[in-house]
């Protein structure tokens, strides 16, 4: 069956580049390449400099380009005006976060901030993974996706060999649709060859989803299959035809895509369809590089509107331990951390306002977004 990788990028030649050799050295067969590539002009001929030995089985463009031409598209094809609003707003050709903005106009508390932030690259995530399966679909036709992050590399290609092999598989009367794997750091595979379990740098927020991630990869690791886990890593991630085609990364939530889609296939397909995590899937993986302050605090207010979003999503309106706790720590470190005051207002603001006001909105469309996916993906041309 035909397989196409998905990375998505930016300003990572080098890594881009061994990610690449690693891939095209497992010598899988039918396998394709597609890069969403947001790298500087200098960079992105670089990387298209690699790919011209690999001929036409590699599909590199960037976001803009690949969003320009679902525009293009859109235009030629047969779809409802609100199925082509939602599939604009899957790939990134309109932000929810801006609409949002845009609507709080007239409040006047942190309007300016606001409106900077919650901009197009408030959530570019989940637009970009769509991106990819767009133009996977469009060139390629894949039986199967596999995402890997550009900071990543596929030392074991067996493992992943293994991996796309038990798509279509029965689990406890279940196919298989899905298949994430682990990380490994990349600076401990020859020296220790141990498994690395997501390291989540620490935020002003939310220890407490440190934690469940943490508990999620630590949990029954002496078997090889975990059945329905609470959390994938969307840089070891396969997905089948049966699901990629029909459940799009949520267009609605800032960063953590890979859970939000772990959640959707476990709510939308747990009755027919599995997810597995595979213990021995195992790519290598760079260590984080350091964040700005500036991001740290913009991943911060992601996050915020990532959980409660999420919450709305499956029915959970209330989250009093999660807001008490995170009010309580944001109070004190506006007297510990006096210039940053600003900031733990926006965000406690964020929490108890802006994020609620935000999930009432647009929890409830993802499965019109579901349906206006599928729509457009049957029409494109092979």
């Amino acid at each position: 069956m035909k397989v196409t990788a998905i990375v998505i990028t930016r300003d990572r030649p080098l890594q881009v580049e061994r990610l690449i050799d690693s891939i095209f050295h497992s010598e899988i067969p039918s396998l394709s390449l597609v890069l969403i590539d947001d790298s500087s002009a200098e960079n992105f001929e670089s990387i298209e400099n690699i790919l011209l030995s690999y001929g036409d089985i590699c599909e590199h463009k960037s976001s803009l380009e690949a969003r320009r031409e679902v525009e293009s598209v859109l235009k030629k094809i047969d779809l409802a005006r609100a199925q082509r609003s939602f599939v604009e707003t899957c790939v990134g050709l309109k932000s929810p976060f801006v609409e949002f903005a845009e609507s709080l106009s007239k409040i006047v508390l942190f309007r300016e901030s606001l409106y900077a932030i919650l901009s197009q690259s408030f959530s570019p995530y989940s637009t970009a993974r769509n991106l990819g399966i767009y133009c996977a679909c469009r060139a390629f036709d894949p039986e199967k996706i596999v995402f890997l992050d550009d900071d990543c590399c596929v030392k074991s290609p067996e493992r992943l060999m293994a991996a796309l092999q038990l798509i279509g598989k029965k689990i406890d009367g279940k196919e298989i649709v899905a298949v994430s794997g682990l990380y490994e750091d990349l600076s401990l595979y020859i020296r220790k060859r141990r498994h690395h379990y997501e390291e989540l740098a620490p935020t002003s927020i939310l220890t407490g989803m440190n934690s469940f991630l943490k508990r999620s990869f630590l949990t029954d690791q002496q078997q090889r299959f975990v059945l329905m886990p609470y959390h994938t890593l969307g840089g070891a991630l396969i997905l089948s035809k049966r699901v990629f085609v029909s459940l799009p990364f949520d267009p609605f939530i800032p960063r953590g895509e890979d859970h939000a889609y772990c959640v959707d296939l476990k709510y939308r397909y747990g009755r027919d369809f599995a997810i597995v995590r595979d213990n021995l899937f195992v790519v290598q993986h760079d260590k984080h590089l350091e964040t700005s302050r500036n991001l740290q605090e913009i991943n911060t207010l992601r996050d915020i509107f990532r959980f409660v979003y999420l919450r709305f999503k499956v029915g959970q309106y209330f989250i009093p331990y999660f807001a008490m706790r995170w009010a309580l720590n944001a109070i004190i470190h506006m007297f510990l951390e006096t210039p940053k005051s600003k900031q733990r207002i926006l965000e406690l603001w964020a929490l108890l306002f802006l994020a609620r006001n935000y999930a009432k909105r647009n929890a409830d469309k993802y499965s019109e977004i579901m349906e206006a996916w599928e729509s457009f993906l049957k029409r494109i041309v092979i």
